[in-house]
């Protein structure tokens, strides 16, 4: 499993990166909306394996406020505001069992905002100037590399547990070595993308983005576990389905636009 992890990284982290700095931004628009495609089926197969119109409708509203948020203001709030209509209208045609039926609907929506709504950040990250693109490659080589420093440190040292009930593997020097490698991370995108940058602010956005990546981990076990399933897909080589990659990134990469936003970058 490690061999075909590293022999992933070792092939995604350069088409990564010719991705985010190259790709003609519709394209780049199109490529993310495309994930968020497959993210949705996956969360929409392990909610709901039984009910297929359920699923249907939940992926095709994930995947219209994907596009939605990716567009110009007022369609990001037009979008939103639309899927929550058709959301909360779904347990009127529920069955006789109405409680499940809401339930289920409620399940569904949180999957509509959880994929559709944070996954398009990306997208919006890329877009803002002057160095959109450099911040989306900072948040997710620190983002992998908090993941690895997880996996070394947790084997390596890894004694006491962190969050049993949910993660049995996961252990507090995970936790800590994850930080320590999105901060020794951070610090080589600093001598590559932002020479000017301030040291303590860089090393300080590492942690920000390795403890929300953690917790986006942590909510995605937890998703799992009470769907019972044990990855959310099979597309990325020893890693899972997309949710398994994604469930790290999302949260970093929303705290990040908004910061980007207001600093400016």
């Amino acid at each position: 499993m490690l061999r075909t992890r590293l022999a992933t990284a070792a092939v995604a982290i350069p088409l990564l990166w010719l991705v985010v700095q190259w790709l003609w931004p519709p394209l780049f628009a199109a490529f993310i909306l495309a994930v968020i495609a497959v993210g949705a089926v996956e969360y929409a197969a392990m909610a709901f394996p039984e009910e297929p119109r359920l699923r249907a409708t939940a992926v095709a509203v994930t995947v219209a406020v994907g596009a939605g948020m990716m567009q110009p203001p007022p369609w990001p709030g037009v979008t939103v505001t639309a899927a929550f209509v058709v959301m909360l209208l779904g347990p009127l045609t529920a069955s006789a069992d109405l409680s499940s039926g809401v339930r289920a609907w409620a399940v569904a929506w949180f999957g509509v905002m959880y994929v559709g709504f944070l996954t398009p950040h990306v997208v919006l990250l890329r877009q803002t100037p002057p160095q959109g693109w450099q911040w989306v490659l900072f948040t997710i080589f620190a983002g992998m590399a908090s993941d690895s420093g997880g996996y070394f440190g947790g084997r390596w040292f890894g004694r006491r547990k962190l969050f049993e009930a949910v993660s049995p593997s996961k252990t507090i020097e995970g936790a800590l070595g994850s930080i320590a490698g999105a901060v020794l991370v951070a610090l080589f995108c600093r001598a590559v993308f932002f020479e000017r940058a301030d040291v303590p602010t860089v090393m300080g956005l590492a942690v920000v983005v390795s403890i929300l990546g953690q917790a986006g981990d942590l909510c995605e076990s937890a998703l799992k576990r009470a769907f019972g399933a044990k990855d959310s897909g099979w597309i990325v080589p020893g890693h899972g389905g997309i949710l398994d990659r994604l469930d790290s990134l999302l949260l970093p990469v929303v705290f990040m636009y908004h910061w980007v936003a207001v600093v400016g970058g």
